[in-house]
């Protein structure tokens, strides 16, 4: 089910306030003022439970109030650490329009290639995803920073660890990206990689932020 931007806005307010303020319910005219259509909507579709004014969310709301809170806050992340967006207000509404587009799947790409973060720019928890979860249990296999390969040994690139934004566009610019294959030449002086035809240098600081799972 598609739902609208107008009810995912509703849906990210009502879970912030039930969920992280701990309030039973929401009064209907704080969620969408002058809008009853859109609760009237929700209702409909058993995202929420109308009753004299009160709103409060159902099973299948709180799930997706949760997924449009974690597509927002990693919307977030993307625009300041990879995109270097600047001021809180052109975060916050960019951050608003980009949640609506990163439907299941492209946000999971994200999370993945920030290497699943925990918080937000604002520290607000980020909820999990099934990627988080799979690397959780993934964690006991063969995944290591780049700067622990031995020269020859081959991975896939799982994340990228860096909180530097000019580092991220740096390593994504050249093709470093979640599933792609990459082999150590060397590690001194500097760690030499082959992704593809083409080969690549960076130091050791970076090397370490590389993560990867081997493959041989």
């Amino acid at each position: 089910m598609k739902l609208s931007n107008q009810i995912e806005e509703a849906l990210e307010t009502l879970w912030v306030h039930t969920h992280e303020m701990h309030e039973d319910h929401m009064r209907a005219d704080d969620i969408t003022p002058g809008d009853p259509a859109t609760l009237e909507e929700m209702a409909k579709n058993n995202l929420i439970v109308l009753e004299g004014g009160n709103v409060t969310l159902t099973p299948k709301g709180v799930k997706e109030g949760r997924d449009v809170i974690r597509r927002h806050r990693l919307a977030e992340l993307l625009l300041t650490e990879v995109l270097d967006v600047k001021g809180e207000d052109l975060i916050h509404d960019t951050a608003c329009a980009f949640e609506h587009l990163l439907r299941k799947g492209i946000d999971e790409k994200i999370c993945i290639l920030l290497g699943h973060p925990k918080v937000c720019p604002h520290g607000k928890a980020i909820p999990p995803g099934k990627c988080c979860e799979k690397r959780l249990e993934e964690l006991d296999q063969s995944v290591v920073p780049l700067s622990s390969l031995k020269p020859e040994q081959i991975g896939k690139i799982t994340y990228l660890r860096t909180k530097e934004s000019k580092e991220l566009q740096k390593l994504m610019a050249m093709g470093m990206l979640p599933g792609t294959s990459i082999r150590l030449i060397r590690s001194f002086p500097s760690y030499v990689f082959r992704m593809g035809y083409t080969q690549f240098a960076v130091d050791r600081q970076i090397a370490h932020e590389i993560f990867v799972r081997l493959i041989n």
